[in-house]
């Protein structure tokens, strides 16, 4: 019997794309032509946008820049150029991902898989839903009690556990890989909770750094540790915990 296999092809999931090619133009507008204070403005349909930024300073005006150039080649950006306007009415890019990319994810995210949870209770069989850099979703039939995200051009995933929401210690390996490549981020959902680590900026070292202890402290279940990340509500710097989990009680 043939693995289930769903493509998704929304506005929410083509966000998460934009925001890749965009933060991909900022670190080369930073780094190529020493802009300072880059702003950024999204318009149109979220299927296929068009970008304006703008520099309060710059160096030299790119004629062109190779991520947002990747997005129009892939159909996720319609068109960029620079424009001085996005100076005064543009915003952060990284406001792009917290104030209107991360609370439609999770909740388009978890709505979708949330039936599927009851079939992977009874069942084993894990559920992935993967975000790719094409600006689409794909809902993927694992395995009993298994199921990988897949390594290349993952920008954010969420799947399916029997019993609990806390990643295993490969799951955590996986999602260090798919924010290293710049996605978003990605987390586990079962019937009765859910657990997710979204990014709130780029991905530093101190990061990575906080996801490889927070993995120890799940590879050694220590509760207590746990719970304070809970409470924190976020690993490093900029990976914030986003859960429905009031305390994790020893399994």
């Amino acid at each position: 019997m043939s693995k289930q296999f769903v493509e998704i092809d929304e506005g929410w999931t083509h966000l998460i794309a934009t925001f890749y090619y965009v933060e991909g133009a900022l670190y080369e507008l930073i780094e190529d032509f020493e802009c300072v204070n880059p702003k950024v403005r999204v318009r149109g349909e979220p299927a296929a946008p068009s970008v304006e930024y703008c520099c309060v300073k710059i160096g030299e005006k790119p004629e062109e820049l190779m991520s947002l150039e990747e997005g129009v080649e892939n159909e996720v950006i319609a068109s960029y150029e620079y424009g001085d306007d996005a100076c005064s009415v543009g915003e952060d890019p990284y406001a792009l991902l917290n104030e209107k990319i991360v609370k439609e994810v999770l909740s388009r995210s978890i709505g979708l898989l949330t039936s599927y949870t009851y079939i992977t209770n009874q069942t084993g069989v894990e559920y992935l839903l993967a975000v790719l850099n094409n600006g689409k979703g794909y809902l993927i039939e694992g395995e009993e009690n298994k199921i990988a995200v897949p390594m290349g051009r993952t920008l954010f995933s969420l799947h399916t556990h029997p019993n609990n929401c806390l990643p295993s210690p490969h799951d955590v390996r996986s999602l260090s890989n798919t924010l290293m490549y710049r996605g978003i981020g990605g987390g586990v959902i079962s019937r009765d909770c859910y657990l997710v680590l979204v990014r709130s900026g780029p991905f530093t070292e101190e990061d990575l750094m906080g996801l490889i202890r927070f993995r120890d402290a799940l590879r050694r279940m220590r509760v207590d540790e746990l719970n304070e990340y809970i409470g924190r509500g976020a690993v490093g710097t900029n990976l914030r915990i986003h859960t429905n989990y009031l305390r994790i009680s020893r399994l």
